[in-house]
Protein backbone atom coordinates (compact mmCIF):
# COMPACT_ATOMS: atom_id res chain seq x y z
CA UNK A 1 0.00 0.00 0.00
CA UNK A 2 2.83 2.55 0.86
CA UNK A 3 4.62 1.58 -2.20
CA UNK A 4 1.72 2.45 -4.12
CA UNK A 5 1.17 5.91 -2.56
CA UNK A 6 4.96 6.70 -3.34
CA UNK A 7 4.39 5.39 -7.02
CA UNK A 8 1.24 7.48 -7.35
CA UNK A 9 3.29 11.08 -5.63
CA UNK A 10 5.98 9.95 -7.97
CA UNK A 11 3.46 9.81 -11.50
CA UNK A 12 1.49 13.25 -9.89
CA UNK A 13 5.26 15.54 -9.19
CA UNK A 14 6.01 14.38 -12.96
CA UNK A 15 2.72 15.17 -14.16
CA UNK A 16 3.02 18.68 -12.40
CA UNK A 17 6.87 19.64 -13.59
CA UNK A 18 5.44 18.45 -17.32
CA UNK A 19 2.40 21.03 -16.85
CA UNK A 20 4.89 24.00 -15.74
CA UNK A 21 7.32 23.53 -18.57
CA UNK A 22 9.43 20.59 -17.42
CA UNK A 23 10.51 21.94 -14.40
CA UNK A 24 13.69 24.15 -15.21
CA UNK A 25 14.31 27.74 -14.41
CA UNK A 26 13.29 30.45 -16.85
CA UNK A 27 15.94 32.07 -18.76
CA UNK A 28 17.42 35.47 -16.76
CA UNK A 29 18.90 38.70 -18.64
CA UNK A 30 20.38 41.36 -17.17
CA UNK A 31 17.40 43.27 -15.73
CA UNK A 32 19.45 47.50 -16.65
CA UNK A 33 22.52 48.40 -17.60
CA UNK A 34 24.87 48.58 -14.23
CA UNK A 35 27.30 50.80 -13.28
CA UNK A 36 30.26 49.70 -11.68
CA UNK A 37 32.95 51.62 -9.79
CA UNK A 38 36.25 51.21 -10.55
CA UNK A 39 38.44 49.55 -8.47
CA UNK A 40 41.98 46.95 -8.74
CA UNK A 41 39.35 44.44 -10.05
CA UNK A 42 38.09 46.77 -12.82
CA UNK A 43 40.84 48.26 -13.68
CA UNK A 44 42.54 44.89 -14.41
CA UNK A 45 39.79 43.78 -16.43
CA UNK A 46 39.86 46.64 -18.81
CA UNK A 47 43.54 47.03 -18.64
CA UNK A 48 45.33 48.30 -21.86
CA UNK A 49 41.68 49.12 -23.35
CA UNK A 50 41.70 52.48 -24.64
CA UNK A 51 38.76 55.21 -23.41
CA UNK A 52 38.06 57.79 -25.85
CA UNK A 53 36.57 60.99 -24.99
CA UNK A 54 36.58 63.46 -27.91
CA UNK A 55 35.62 66.61 -25.82
CA UNK A 56 38.41 66.18 -23.04
CA UNK A 57 38.12 65.29 -19.57
CA UNK A 58 37.67 68.53 -17.32
CA UNK A 59 38.44 66.98 -14.24
CA UNK A 60 41.72 65.71 -15.73
CA UNK A 61 42.23 69.24 -17.57
CA UNK A 62 41.77 68.35 -21.10
CA UNK A 63 39.71 70.42 -23.48
CA UNK A 64 40.87 68.10 -26.78
CA UNK A 65 40.55 64.56 -27.71
CA UNK A 66 41.80 62.65 -24.84
CA UNK A 67 42.19 58.75 -23.93
CA UNK A 68 42.95 57.36 -21.06
CA UNK A 69 43.72 53.50 -20.35
CA UNK A 70 44.86 51.49 -17.32
CA UNK A 71 48.64 49.94 -18.01
CA UNK A 72 48.64 46.83 -15.72
CA UNK A 73 46.45 44.74 -13.18
CA UNK A 74 48.02 45.85 -10.18
CA UNK A 75 46.74 46.44 -6.72
CA UNK A 76 47.62 50.37 -7.86
CA UNK A 77 47.49 50.54 -11.47
CA UNK A 78 49.49 52.16 -13.75
CA UNK A 79 47.68 54.45 -16.22
CA UNK A 80 48.20 56.45 -18.91
CA UNK A 81 46.49 59.70 -20.67
CA UNK A 82 47.23 60.99 -24.33
CA UNK A 83 45.72 64.81 -25.18
CA UNK A 84 46.76 67.82 -27.49
CA UNK A 85 50.11 66.08 -27.90
CA UNK A 86 51.03 65.51 -24.50
CA UNK A 87 50.96 62.09 -22.33
CA UNK A 88 51.32 61.55 -18.77
CA UNK A 89 51.38 58.59 -16.66
CA UNK A 90 51.13 57.07 -13.23
CA UNK A 91 49.56 54.67 -10.60
CA UNK A 92 45.93 54.90 -9.61
CA UNK A 93 44.50 54.60 -6.17
CA UNK A 94 40.78 54.37 -5.51
CA UNK A 95 37.94 55.49 -3.77
CA UNK A 96 36.90 57.79 -6.43
CA UNK A 97 39.84 57.58 -9.52
CA UNK A 98 42.77 59.27 -7.75
CA UNK A 99 45.56 59.93 -10.14
CA UNK A 100 49.20 60.60 -9.29
CA UNK A 101 51.19 61.60 -12.00
CA UNK A 102 54.91 60.09 -12.46
CA UNK A 103 55.90 60.86 -15.67
CA UNK A 104 54.37 63.63 -17.78
CA UNK A 105 54.74 66.05 -21.01
CA UNK A 106 52.01 68.54 -19.80
CA UNK A 107 53.36 71.80 -18.82
CA UNK A 108 53.93 72.66 -15.13
CA UNK A 109 50.72 73.89 -13.54
CA UNK A 110 48.79 71.59 -15.50
CA UNK A 111 46.84 69.28 -13.57
CA UNK A 112 48.46 66.42 -15.47
CA UNK A 113 51.80 68.07 -14.55
CA UNK A 114 54.75 65.68 -13.06
CA UNK A 115 54.25 65.21 -9.58
CA UNK A 116 50.74 66.05 -10.03
CA UNK A 117 47.58 64.33 -8.08
CA UNK A 118 44.45 64.17 -9.53
CA UNK A 119 40.75 63.05 -7.38
CA UNK A 120 38.16 62.53 -10.07
CA UNK A 121 34.58 61.17 -8.72
CA UNK A 122 32.86 59.76 -9.56
CA UNK A 123 34.89 57.38 -11.23
CA UNK A 124 33.05 54.40 -12.74
CA UNK A 125 32.20 52.04 -15.49
CA UNK A 126 28.85 52.14 -17.64
CA UNK A 127 28.48 48.47 -18.50
CA UNK A 128 26.08 47.94 -21.66
CA UNK A 129 24.71 44.78 -20.71
CA UNK A 130 21.06 45.09 -20.12
CA UNK A 131 19.39 41.76 -21.96
CA UNK A 132 22.45 40.04 -21.59
CA UNK A 133 21.43 36.25 -21.16
CA UNK A 134 22.76 35.05 -17.68
CA UNK A 135 24.26 31.76 -18.97
CA UNK A 136 27.78 32.98 -18.87
CA UNK A 137 28.74 33.08 -22.56
CA UNK A 138 30.94 36.26 -23.18
CA UNK A 139 29.68 38.53 -26.18
CA UNK A 140 31.38 41.52 -27.17
CA UNK A 141 29.31 44.87 -25.57
CA UNK A 142 30.18 48.16 -24.74
CA UNK A 143 31.87 49.75 -21.85
CA UNK A 144 32.05 53.52 -21.14
CA UNK A 145 34.67 55.16 -18.57
CA UNK A 146 33.31 57.75 -16.58
CA UNK A 147 35.29 60.44 -15.32
CA UNK A 148 33.59 63.07 -13.38
CA UNK A 149 31.02 64.75 -16.07
CA UNK A 150 32.74 63.13 -18.66
CA UNK A 151 32.00 60.37 -20.16
CA UNK A 152 34.36 58.28 -22.95
CA UNK A 153 32.76 56.52 -26.06
CA UNK A 154 32.07 52.76 -26.00
CA UNK A 155 34.86 50.80 -25.91
CA UNK A 156 34.47 47.38 -27.16
CA UNK A 157 35.04 44.53 -24.19
CA UNK A 158 33.79 41.02 -23.65
CA UNK A 159 31.22 40.66 -21.47
CA UNK A 160 29.49 37.91 -19.56
CA UNK A 161 26.80 37.38 -16.92
CA UNK A 162 26.74 34.13 -15.30
CA UNK A 163 23.08 32.61 -13.65
CA UNK A 164 23.99 33.76 -10.37
CA UNK A 165 24.65 37.32 -11.87
CA UNK A 166 28.51 37.37 -11.42
CA UNK A 167 29.14 40.27 -14.65
CA UNK A 168 32.38 39.84 -15.82
CA UNK A 169 34.42 41.94 -18.51
CA UNK A 170 36.87 40.26 -20.28
CA UNK A 171 37.04 37.10 -17.94
CA UNK A 172 37.42 38.87 -14.61
CA UNK A 173 34.12 38.94 -12.06
CA UNK A 174 33.60 42.87 -11.40
CA UNK A 175 30.62 42.86 -9.72
CA UNK A 176 26.95 41.04 -9.35
CA UNK A 177 23.84 42.59 -11.44
CA UNK A 178 19.92 42.11 -10.93
CA UNK A 179 18.55 39.45 -13.45
CA UNK A 180 14.67 39.42 -14.67
CA UNK A 181 12.85 36.69 -16.26
CA UNK A 182 12.83 36.81 -20.14
CA UNK A 183 8.91 36.71 -20.88
CA UNK A 184 8.21 34.18 -23.52
CA UNK A 185 10.57 31.28 -22.70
Amino acid sequence: MLKMKNVALAAISVAALVACGGGTDPVQAVATNPTVAVAPAVAAAVVNTPFAFASGVPALGTTAATTIQFTNSAATPAFSVASGGNTATGVTTFGSCIFAVTSSTFPAGHPLALGQTVTVNPCNMNVNAAGAVANGVGVTRSVALVLGAASSSGASVVVAVTAGGALTLNGNSVATVTLTPISGT
